[in-house]
């Protein structure tokens, strides 16, 4: 239940732009179209791919969706949308050129694992949802598929940082290594009052937390008896972490009403605050430092398929497209 008791006060609205190519995938097409467009509807020209006015507007429309007219209208923004549009259509010509495809059997595997656990009509009304139908759906996930495969490829060569990269990194970077107080602990979640009383007369009588959790607790930890793992001040419901940061380790608390119902808690460890060991950040360090080559990489590449690549953009007609 941990993700589901976040508050939403500490979830931050800013939006990273990022060069990557894969976050974010409007409807490509991996062919060259039924018919050729009028060369004055040609807005840009990536290689062998010709895009027209109403296409990049979709793109964008896609790409940007959340920006205000307004936003539109700022040269900077667009263009970096552009970029990103620009760069999507290079990794589809460098497969193209190399023969780089996504199979049929590899599209499937692929929306096999997406439907797990989603019925057909529970999965075709959040298509609805989104205003998408299957076809295209399905296409937009062929080329995120290609992008991965792509960029996969291509990056197979960097080679891992060393361990002393790592060491020194962390050394460097110690204060984004600092841990506030935390805490784990258990919980039984009710619907009413009574029978939050009734659980907190069994525990008292020495019933175990874990068991009651299981056959009681409304919550979707429920099935691991009650356990919630590591938490911060800052990430519950205010009254529940008022209880919790106030508790002693071993300790049942009083019934506690929240927003989510009737909480029984069992502070089950205490985390002090302090500085993570290395040896506890390690994976995380040369994660971030091979995204960091990675990225680094893919700008490179991008900028060398740019001149491998015919790039052309009508400025004049861009500057006349407006988003809906």
């Amino acid at each position: 239940m941990a993700q589901s008791l976040i508050s939403r006060r500490r979830i931050s609205s800013v939006i990273e732009y990022l060069l990557y190519i894969i976050c974010i995938v409007p409807v490509f097409s991996l062919g060259c179209g039924l018919f050729e467009p009028a060369k004055d509807d040609v807005v840009i020209v990536v290689g062998s791919r010709h895009v027209t006015t109403d296409e990049l507007k979709r793109e964008m429309e896609f790409t940007g969706d959340g920006i205000g007219i307004s936003d539109w209208q700022e040269v900077e923004i667009r263009d970096k949308l552009l970029e990103q549009i620009i760069d999507r259509y290079l990794i589809i010509e460098y497969a193209r050129e190399k023969g780089i495809a996504i199979s049929e059997m590899e599209l499937k595997t692929a929306l096999e694992d997406i439907k797990t656990g989603y019925t057909e009509k529970t999965f075709q009304d959040a298509l609805l949802r989104g205003c998408v139908d299957s076809d295209e759906w399905k296409d937009r996930l062929r080329v995120q598929l290609l992008f991965g495969k792509v960029m996969k490829i291509v990056t197979e060569g960097i080679v891992p940082p060393s361990y002393q990269e790592i060491k020194s990194y962390y050394e460097a970077h110690k204060d984004e290594f600092r841990v506030p107080r935390m805490l784990s602990f258990r919980q039984i979640v009710t619907s009413t009052k009574k029978q939050a009383d009734d659980l907190l007369l069994r525990l008292q009588n020495g019933e175990k937390m874990g068991e009651l959790a299981k056959k009681y607790s409304i919550g979707p930890e429920a099935k691991n008896g009650g356990k919630v793992d590591w938490v911060g001040r800052g990430y519950l419901e205010e009254s529940m972490e008022k209880a919790l940061f106030s508790m002693q380790k071993g300790k049942i608390s009083k019934v506690i009403k929240s927003p989510y119902g009737y909480h029984i808690f069992e502070v089950l460890s205490i985390r002090s605050k302090g500085m993570k060991r290395l040896s506890e950040v390690i994976k995380e360090v040369e994660s971030r430092l091979l995204s960091q080559r990675r990225k680094a990489f893919c700008e490179e590449w991008l900028r060398k398929q740019r001149t491998h690549f015919n790039v052309k953009v009508d400025r004049a007609i861009l500057n006349k497209l407006e988003l809906s």
